[in-house]
């Protein structure tokens, strides 16, 4: 295989790599967000009690703010996964 080819295959794989990154951080961020709809449903409706599974309003809001995080966490990567294909379409 000539040294262009080589290079072309590298380019792609991380090409390939960097879409498969993308797809991962949005769709991680997507499923955190969809929990997140019912969690704060649940802490909205909320009358002070705990729920049918023992989970204390506190408890509760503390998984809001760790999915929130985590959601943050995961668009961050795709932008950034983006930004490289971004550069990679451009030949930087």
């Amino acid at each position: 295989m000539s040294a262009r080819r080589r290079e072309l295959a590298r380019g792609r794989a991380d090409l390939d790599e960097t879409i498969h990154i993308l797809r991962d951080n949005l769709g991680r961020a997507d499923a955190m967000i969809t929990a997140l709809e019912g969690l704060i449903e649940r802490l909205w409706n909320d009358d002070g009690n705990d729920d049918e599974d023992g989970d204390t309003l506190t408890r509760r809001r503390s998984h809001v703010a760790h999915l929130i995080e985590a959601a943050r966490l995961a668009v961050r990567g795709a932008i950034y996964a983006g930004d490289d294909l971004d550069l990679h379409r451009r030949g930087a």
